[in-house]
């Protein structure tokens, strides 16, 4: 077990307790959308079940400190259920939030990184899409917002817009372009609240991150006969990534310094040396949204039942 920074924000041992996902998602490959193949590595949908994919946009291609990172998330409601004097009462908990998928990338180009997020979209089936705006984000958002074409799979995607921001939807030209985009513009009281959010979720068991790499490859690697059977280190490796990507992510949550302010309490986060932020911003962006849908789908309609949502 890694030694722990005293000033670290979030601790090994938290994060390791949430390693407990063993069910991988997998996009599918260019070849098998041509041809029309299903993705046996799709996850069914549950009743209410809420999916984003939540991104943190770099541009300097090439530059080891800059990765755009997308992340795959399932929001599954929960619930408890409490017995009274006039029968059950259920009672909606919000959502646990599974994080099936973790890439990241250096791909640079605003259009391409669009491209690559509306794959992710269609093969996650995916309800939202979050994305960090400040930087080159917005552009990305823009072209979200316009007609794209994917030459790698030969499909058109039609236009998305903003939800949360009316200067940013007021750009996309489609009157009919659902509002599926939540826009996340990082301010110092914004991130702080988002990096108490991330931890509140850890230590409430309400994030689940994939199991680490080595249980990964006894257990569910092992057991996948095209991984076993591939001879292609390249293309195994895209089996072993997300699992990768997972510990890498954990690895630089650990890392993280804060600052507090005295006068505020808000928490500055902030990398060390050569390190990285770029997975925990994807992830903890991603985790803030979800929260969000929370506070407007558990609105309290009486004294112990919350309002019925409908996604």
């Amino acid at each position: 077990r890694p030694k722990q920074n005293a000033s670290a924000f979030f601790n090994y041992d938290i994060l390791f307790k949430n390693q407990t996902l063993k069910q991988v998602f997998y996009p599918r490959n260019h070849k098998d959308v041509k041809f029309k193949k299903k993705n046996k590595y799709a996850i069914p949908k549950q009743d209410g079940e809420v999916r984003a994919v939540s991104c943190d946009i770099a541009f300097v291609e090439g530059k080891q400190n800059d990765n755009s990172v997308y992340s795959c998330i399932r929001g599954i409601p929960e619930s408890m259920t409490y017995t009274t004097d006039n029968g059950a009462v259920e009672v909606k908990q919000g959502y646990k939030r599974q994080y099936s998928y973790i890439e990241s990338n250096q791909i640079g180009d605003t259009t391409k990184q669009a491209i690559r997020i509306r794959q992710l979209y269609d093969d996650y089936e995916a309800d939202y899409i979050v994305l960090d705006t400040r930087n080159g984000g917005l552009q990305v958002l823009y072209a979200l917002g316009k007609t794209l074409y994917d030459e790698e799979r030969g499909i058109e995607y039609p236009p998305l817009s903003c939800m949360n921001n009316e200067t940013y939807a007021a750009a996309v030209k489609n009157p009919n372009a659902p509002a599926v985009i939540f826009a996340i513009n990082g301010s110092q009281q914004l991130n702080s609240d988002i990096a108490y959010s991330f931890r509140r979720s850890l230590l409430e068991h309400r994030s689940e991150f994939l199991i680490n790499y080595n249980l990964a490859k006894e257990t569910i690697l092992n057991e996948n006969e095209e991984y076993k059977n591939e001879f292609n280190i390249e293309v195994q490796f895209e089996y072993e990534r997300p699992f990768l990507e997972t510990q890498s992510m954990i690895s630089e949550c650990a890392e993280l310094l804060y600052e507090k302010s005295p006068q505020t309490g808000a928490v500055k986060i902030y990398e060390q040396g050569g390190n990285r932020k770029d997975r925990y911003t994807s992830c903890s962006y991603g985790g803030y949204f979800f929260d969000q849908l929370e506070l407007d789908l558990l609105t309290d309609s009486e004294e112990f039942e919350y309002g019925v949502f409908i996604n």
